[in-house]
């Protein structure tokens, strides 16, 4: 019985949490992605087929992280409308909740994927450039 409330209590925190946050891991992973697609592309001297293709990309991440946030709240209301009930069934709850992590943690990797699919428009001085600007970004304390 006490393990049962106290997985009750932490199934409603993270409920209570999720919902408080709502959009914000999405949101915060979509301007990350394109701030630092932004700040890398300035330092390529893309051409102007590249630019378009790099708009392509911001598209996709933005599309990306849109469709996670329409998950994410679809998700969510089907959580709250699972604690509402008389008997809310908590092991179902907390496959809900890891279900939803997940989705967040696949959509941050489809950004990576996309953004790692834009290398094939670079030329391969570009390519060069951006190794060294990855490794000086891995390798700074």
């Amino acid at each position: 019985m006490k393990r049962l409330i106290v997985c009750v209590f932490a199934v409603a925190f993270w409920v209570v949490l999720l919902a408080g946050c709502q959009g914000n891991i999405m949101s915060q992973s979509e301007k990350l992605f394109i701030n630092m697609i932004n700040k890398t592309a300035g330092k390529l001297d893309l051409n102007e087929n590249q630019k378009i293709q790099l708009e392509g990309l911001k598209m996709d991440i933005r599309k990306n992280f849109l469709e996670g946030q329409r998950e994410k709240e679809e998700a969510t209301a089907r959580i709250r409308e699972e604690r509402m009930k008389e008997n809310p069934d908590t092991q179902k709850m907390s496959s809900m909740l890891q279900g939803l992590l997940r989705n967040e943690l696949e959509r941050i990797n489809r950004g990576f994927d996309l953004t790692l699919n834009f290398q094939s428009n670079l030329n391969d001085d570009q390519k060069k450039k951006l190794v060294s600007m990855i490794s000086k970004w891995v390798t700074e304390d």
